[in-house]
């Protein structure tokens, strides 16, 4: 469902969808002029198309189910209640299929096989479930929502440097790292019980339990990397600080959360509501120090839009000592036109 309100997945849909296409007043019987990109870019235009696409599936005798919201789980549950009495072959693009089909399905069923849709290679891989999750392990199988979720899926960041990969050797050598699963899995786990397992997270996968915080460990890598680099540190490449990672702990368990069909406010979770649109808080601190960002400013006279701004160049938004746009009424100020923007 697409018009269901705000929804986690709105940056990401706004990305992936470019240019927004204009409402189209369609029936059954006529035929498109618009591209497909600029068409389904309206979410209007797509409920409605999957509307009808439904009612003529249904017309052929296929049966059709309807998502609220978000349809991922909706999938695979149904994948795997077709699974109990026929073999069962799951179509979809979405990694996230394959990763809740691997943690969902059950192994008393007929077969359920995810094949790659998309081909990439003469080759084509077909996942068989069961075997997966016997390869995996009970261990990995149960626990894989957070090996996703914390390094980047459509609603969390990506860790920058570390694959998932990473996290899947963690969780069946690291004891320390298969401690914190127990509480993204738990239900009624509290925000300081995950904000504290999500610091040891990312401390374990940092081959970096011993240090005190990620704050710590941050200071400690950028010295490192000024002892030794030849050019300017990249703030990406040096882990996040504390504050970023509890809000980032926060979405994490929220996705887990609604993974496992548990309903939560995301606002209570690491998401604020901003012009209807639901926005990932990235952390409650300002970039730099005062006398730092006022060190660096812009004096733009087009908006602020491009990397010919001093501060969007520098990864900082616009504040009130810029020239021109004092921090408010450029596409780089704290409240940013969301129609304009591409950032996930």
């Amino acid at each position: 469902g697409y018009q269901n309100g705000p929804s986690t997945k709105d940056v990401t849909h706004q990305r992936r969808a470019g240019a927004y296409g204009p409402t189209v007043n369609f029936d059954s019987s006529m035929v498109a002029k618009l591209k497909k990109e600029e068409f389904l870019a309206n979410k209007e235009n797509k409920q409605k198309f999957i509307h009808l696409l439904g009612d003529k599936l249904q017309q052929s005798g296929c049966s059709t189910i309807h998502a609220k919201g978000d349809a991922d789980l909706l999938i695979v549950q149904t994948a795997i209640q077709s699974a109990k009495s026929i073999m069962t072959v799951l179509l979809g693009d979405d990694t996230d299929l394959l990763v809740l089909l691997c943690h969902h399905a059950e192994m008393n069923v007929n077969d359920l096989f995810k094949p790659e849709t998309k081909q990439r290679s003469k080759t084509r891989k077909i996942w068989n479930i069961k075997k997966t999750k016997t390869s995996l392990g009970a261990n990995v199988s149960a626990n894989i929502l957070l090996v996703h979720a914390i390094l980047g899926c459509d609603t969390t960041s990506r860790t920058h440097g570390i694959g998932k990969g990473v996290a899947l050797t963690k969780i069946r050598t690291d004891a320390l790292f298969r401690e914190q699963p127990n509480v993204c899995n738990h239900p009624g786990a509290s925000k300081d019980e995950v904000i504290m397992a999500g610091q040891k997270d990312l401390l374990c996968l940092y081959n970096c339990r011993s240090v005190e915080s990620l704050n710590s460990l941050r200071y400690t890598k950028f010295c490192q990397k000024v002892a030794t680099g030849t050019t300017f540190v990249q703030p990406e490449s040096l882990p996040p600080t504390s504050e970023a990672t509890a809000y980032h702990s926060l979405r994490v368990y929220f996705q887990i959360q609604q993974w496992k069909g548990v309903p939560l406010d995301p606002e209570d979770w690491g998401w604020k509501l901003m012009d209807g649109k639901l926005l990932p808080i990235t952390t409650d601190l300002p970039p730099a120090h005062e006398s730092l960002l006022e060190l660096v400013r812009c004096n733009c006279s087009a908006g602020c839009s491009t990397r010919r701004c001093t501060c969007r160049k520098h990864g900082l938004e616009c504040s009130t000592v810029c020239g021109v746009c004092k921090g408010q009424s450029c596409t780089n100020s704290a409240a940013p036109d969301l129609d304009d923007s591409n950032d996930d």
